[in-house]
């Protein structure tokens, strides 16, 4: 296996359990929101900015319950060295969002890109992201 293979690799595996810790929080330990964020990290949310974590889980205290189903991600290393010499790492992520508890109703695609940036404590903590509802009025219908 090769040094790049390896790095792809690792990223995977890391964005794999990036991904199940982020979404936990959105939609059920939104208190969490804020550790996993650059104190201030530019946000995009459906084209509303916002800075840092503190700032994205006011919003999203604010929100009714949401449950996101990931079906889709793609992670790639950034040639931009951050802390002990780590890369960045740049995350998209796909897939549905219900908010609110009605049954067939609330529900929308979604889609966030993330720039991922290495700690000095050895995580990664989201540099930047954006995120943004994808509306179809046959998302709400119920299969």
């Amino acid at each position: 296996m090769t040094d790049i293979s390896k790095i792809i690799e690792l990223i995977s595996r890391g964005t794999e359990n990036f991904i199940a810790v982020y979404y936990r929080a959105l939609d059920g330990h939104r208190e969490n929101i804020p550790l996993l964020f650059e104190p201030n990290a530019p946000i995009v949310y459906n084209g509303n900015p916002l800075m840092g974590g503190a700032a994205y889980a006011e919003l999203y205290s604010r929100m009714p319950p949401t449950v996101h189903d990931v079906t889709g991600y793609d992670c790639h290393p950034l040639a931009v060295a951050g802390a002990n010499g780590q890369l960045s790492i740049a995350l998209t992520t796909s897939g549905k969002v219900r908010i609110g508890s009605d049954r067939g109703k609330g529900l929308c695609g979604f889609s966030e890109t993330f720039i991922l940036r290495p700690q000095p404590d050895g995580k990664f903590r989201v540099g930047s992201c954006g995120y943004r509802l994808v509306y179809r009025a046959e998302d709400d219908l119920e299969p």
